[in-house]
């Protein structure tokens, strides 16, 4: 017979969400993919499988998920194992696993099912199949595992297609209520949307839920809005469940664990700062545990929930800026033509390429937001503007022409502003353009703020030179180098100053002993002997072109005061990898010897 299919034990997890996900995948539906000869001695209905498993232990169940089918060529059923009572034991343990069927495959051991074992599964209710000879256990094992890839296609599709209709419903006029119907619809339950003060501001689908269900849930929420941190509540009821979540006040730096599918754990519990505010709860009364998709839909649903609730803290409720984050964060799966739309209305400047604007906010209270977003979109003419908690940042046409950054800065703001996204072309989608440029103006903005604070002005990416060195702050780029250079820095400064000279001279000449000498106004042989020192004060080997690179960039990064620093310029270096052509052959190698 074939060989064990893999084990998942361990992963009961992540098998049980599997079998959640796939709620269609039974025994009788994998059965019907066999072939031919698989014959049923007792059929005990059709009950969920999970996975395909091959044992041959007299007591297989302690590696056992439940609702799995257990394969056998019959081992456990020789000798003494072959007994009534043995026997009996033995399908007993099966049926207290939940294994869903057993399979026994015929020869070498047996020519036909033993009538002790098919006696036990039908007192039991254990399903039990025969399989031929012909059949091998590995065939089994494979023609599961296709059936379990179309399923898992066809469960991608449909999250997928769920996801679509929540931000649809986000970005359209109803805004929270059309996502709260489409929720309750994808969920089968009532939703109830509790406001900043606990008070029940919305509510969908079907009102199944009596006085004091309603009444239950109201104080469900009023809990989540006393906790910190990730925090979810469950409580069990007459007719189901009451699941509630709360909308968090800025986004969660923290994950948990995916709950098991069919256990009635929240869909998501997403760490959360503690003291940041509540803006609201979501309350779910269902009467059957949630699947794993609807998990991931209800997680979906909390997402733009709290997006659209900072956002009215904020003080805009425009979808506008629901679409901002969106395309921030490059989500694709929104309605390109809802999303087209709003870009055309909130960032006006036909003609010019989407740019990306990002500063730290000055409001220190949430109060003073709304006032600093509106400003922004003064400045910048756009209503494409988030303020996430953490930073400013908007999504413009306008050029940041020198007037404009000026009153940009007399606001007190240093901005960062990427390079403009290229010109849309004629017939292209203006969402997808955006959402295949803006995450990537973004980064490169968000690479610029930090040397657009420390220089204390608006910094623009397309008048940076596009070097390495750029990427790192002055101050952060000058601490690297006094680590890298720590021990020649110190030394006694006489010593210190003309070490450093040499090596600057050195590196600048390309490892040529003739001109670093000639530089330096020094014997090349005074040259050597000095490298050679600098190598192993600072413990490195100088024939490494990567090294003497490190060195360079370090040299440029020093204060004006020290030697080596005041002209060095790490944007714009002689390169210290190579050799240059009057460079003797082997210099840099030389530069170890004495």
């Amino acid at each position: 017979m074939g060989q064990s299919a893999h084990s998942i034990h361990g992963a009961a997890s992540a098998g049980e969400a599997q079998l959640d996900l796939l709620p269609g995948l039974t025994t009788h539906r994998f059965l019907a993919q066999l072939p031919e000869g698989v014959e049923v001695l007792h059929d005990a209905g059709n009950v969920p499988l999970r996975w395909v498993e091959t044992s041959e232990l007299a007591d297989p169940t302690p590696y056992l998920l439940d609702h799995e089918l257990l394969l056998t060529a019959g081992l456990p059923f020789l000798g003494d194992g072959g007994t009534d009572e043995a026997v009996d034991a033995f399908v007993g343990r099966l049926a207290r696993a939940r294994v869903s069927a057993l399979a026994f495959g015929l020869e070498p051991h047996f020519d036909a099912v033993p009538g002790a074992v098919v006696a036990a599964c039908e007192r039991h209710g254990v399903t039990l199949w025969q399989l031929p000879s012909s059949l091998p256990f590995a065939a089994v094992g494979l023609a599961f595992s296709r059936l379990l890839e179309s399923g898992n296609a066809s469960v991608l599709r449909q999250l997928t297609e769920a996801n679509r209709q929540l931000i649809r419903a986000a970005l359209g006029e109803g805004g929270e209520q059309e996502l709260l119907e489409a929720l309750a619809q994808r969920v089968s339950g009532e939703v109830l949307l509790f406001g900043a003060h606990g008070q029940l501001r919305l509510t969908a689908g079907a009102r199944t839920a009596g006085p004091e269900v309603l009444e239950e849930a109201a104080g469900l929420a009023l809990d989540l809005f006393a906790g910190s941190g990730p925090r979810v509540e469950l409580r069990e009821t007459a007719d189901g469940a009451l699941l509630g979540l709360p909308l968090r006040g800025s986004p969660g730096r923290g994950t948990a664990a995916r709950p098991a599918a069919g256990s009635r754990t929240a869909p998501s519990q997403r760490g959360a700062r503690r003291g940041e505010p509540t803006l609201g709860v979501l309350v779910l009364h269902t009467g059957h545990p949630l699947t794993a998709t609807e998990n991931t839909m209800v997680s979906t649903a909390v997402g733009l929930l709290e997006l659209l609730a900072r956002q009215r803290a904020a003080g805009s409720l425009s979808p506008g800026q629901l679409a901002t984050l969106l395309l921030l964060r490059g989500d694709t799966r929104g309605d390109d033509a809802a999303l087209s739309t709003l870009l055309g209305d909130s960032a006006p400047g036909a003609g010019s390429g989407l740019r990306v604007v990002i500063a730290h906010p000055q409001a220190e209270d949430s109060a003073d937001v709304p006032a600093e977003v509106l400003a922004w979109r003064r400045l910048w003419e756009t209503k494409l503007v988030v303020h996430d908690g953490t930073h400013l940042l908007a999504v413009t046409r306008q050029e940041p022409s020198p007037a404009r950054l000026s009153r940009v800065e007399a606001e007190g703001y240093a901005c960062a502003v990427s390079r403009p996204a290229p010109r849309l072309g004629k017939g292209g989608s203006l969402a997808g353009h955006a959402l295949q440029h803006v995450p990537r103006l973004r980064l490169e903005a968000m690479a610029l703020l930090a040397r657009a604070e420390e220089e204390r002005r608006s910094l623009l990416a397309e008048q940076q030179p596009r070097t390495f060195a750029e990427l790192m702050p002055r101050e952060a780029g000058a601490g690297v180098a006094r680590e890298v250079l720590g021990p020649l820095l110190a030394l006694e400064p006489p010593r210190r100053d003309l070490l450093l000279r040499v090596l600057r001279a050195w590196l600048a000449a390309h490892g040529s002993w003739d001109g670093a000498s000639s530089a330096l106004d020094i014997h090349r042989n005074s040259v050597r002997r000095h490298v050679g020192v600098i190598g192993d004060t600072l413990g490195r080997d100088l024939g490494d072109a990567s090294v003497r690179a490190e060195l360079w960039f370090a040299l440029g990064f020093l204060g004006p005061g020290l030697p080596g620093g005041a002209a060095a310029d790490p944007s714009t270096p002689a390169d210290p990898s190579a050799a240059s052509d009057d460079a003797e052959p082997g210099a840099a190698q030389e530069s170890q010897e004495r």
